[in-house]
Parts: structure tokens; sequence; C-alpha cells
């Protein structure tokens, strides 16, 4: 089931139908930051340093019928025979995210990573890693509703912001 729990905090977001690339996994509790390929399919973020196009509203269900878990959704195995909504990004746009690690008042306002695969595995945000600063942390998690292994984050302009991909 998709997640009710992560994803944009403002209630007022626009998305797009955007077509996505074959198998791509879009975990329902995950972060689902996407970019697009060459041809304009979203493709999930497969590296941590990866520029950020937007952010993935993954559907309810397992998507692909060859997906024998619940946990998340996958696209089918031919490129843009699914669509899914996409949140185009605002640089100032927050998001309540699962992290790695139960975050500190201390760590507010430090960029972080993202661990990111294009696999079952869910990608969370790397609170304690710092090496391509995609994100900043802007809040505790705890605070908004989540779990305390959650953040607040909103992108880094200056690392990971790619509106026009």
């Amino acid at each position: 089931m998709a997640s009710r729990k992560y994803g944009p905090l403002n209630g007022m977001i626009k998305t797009h139908m955007m077509p996505v690339a074959a198998s791509q996994y879009f975990e329902h509790n995950g972060v689902n930051f996407v970019d697009l390929d060459s041809s304009g399919h979203v493709t999930r973020l497969e590296t941590a340093d990866g520029s950020i196009f937007g952010f993935a509203i993954v559907p309810g269900g397992r998507g692909n019928t060859t997906n024998t878990s619940d946990s998340y959704w996958l696209s089918s195995a031919t490129a843009a025979a699914d669509e899914i909504p996409i949140v185009l990004l605002e640089e100032h746009e927050a998001f309540l995210l699962p992290a790695d690690a139960t975050p500190t008042q201390a760590q507010v306002g430090d960029c972080c990573d993202i661990t990111a695969a294009n696999s079952a595995t869910a990608s969370l945000v790397a609170i304690g890693t710092s090496s391509t600063d995609v994100l900043i942390i802007q809040d505790l998690g705890s605070r908004h509703g989540g779990p305390d292994a959650s953040v607040v984050v909103r992108m880094n302009p200056e690392e990971s912001f790619n509106p026009t991909s």
C-alpha cells in the first residue's frame, strides 16, 4: 500500500503524470526521488549524487504483475508502459522521509545524502553522510508525525536541484 506517512509536507502540491522507465522500484515507505533518463522517462535515483528532478507519489499495490512483494511498486519491464504522479520540485519544498538513523536537533541544518539504488531495498536519507550533500535537514521527523528515525528535508539547490532535466 502507498505510504500515507512519508512524502511532501505541503498539502497543495501539484503532480504531473509521467512515463516510467522499465523495471523501476518505488518503495511504499522509502525515499522516492527521481530523475529522467535520456528518453524522458522517470527513473528512481540509482546513485546518491544524481540530480533530482522530482518526487514520485507511489501508487498503491505492486504494479508489475511479476512483483511478489507488498513493500514496493514495480514498473513494467517495458519502458513507458506505466505512468506515475511526480511532484516537480521547488527548491523550498519540504519532505518527511525515513532516515538511516534517529536524527538529533544538532543535525538540523546539516547537508546529507540519500542511500539510493534501483532495487527492492528502500532508499533512506543518510543523515550522517555528507559526501554529495543533495539534501538539507530542516527538522526532526517526529515533530511532523513521523517515527523517530525520520527527518524533514529539502533539496540543496546548489547540489541536487534539477528542474530542467
